[in-house]
């Protein structure tokens, strides 16, 4: 995952507080535990100042037979949040 600060202060970017559904509207949480094992997640409490992009893995634990459809993107758990959809060709 790709994440741009375009506003005009730092934001701290967590990928434990990012959500993902399936087709079915169920939620799953990120995998925190599993993320800090990926030298390359850097998904954990990364602060982003403004401008500034980051890339990092944020880690699903999933069933195999689940197809993912939309994510639910946060800057804090306490945030309403942004959806993506995500495209299945």
């Amino acid at each position: 995952m790709t994440v741009s600060n375009v506003g005009d202060e730092s934001q701290l970017f967590d990928g434990g507080a990012q959500k993902l559904f399936d087709k079915e509207g169920r939620e799953f949480s990120a995998d925190t535990e599993a993320a800090i094992y990926l030298d390359e997640s850097k998904s954990f409490l990364n602060e982003i100042n403004p401008g500034n992009t980051v890339k990092g893995i944020v880690v699903f634990d999933i069933p195999k037979e689940v197809t993912p459809v939309k994510l639910q993107l946060h800057d804090s758990i306490f945030s309403s949040g942004v959806t993506v959809n995500l495209n299945r060709s």
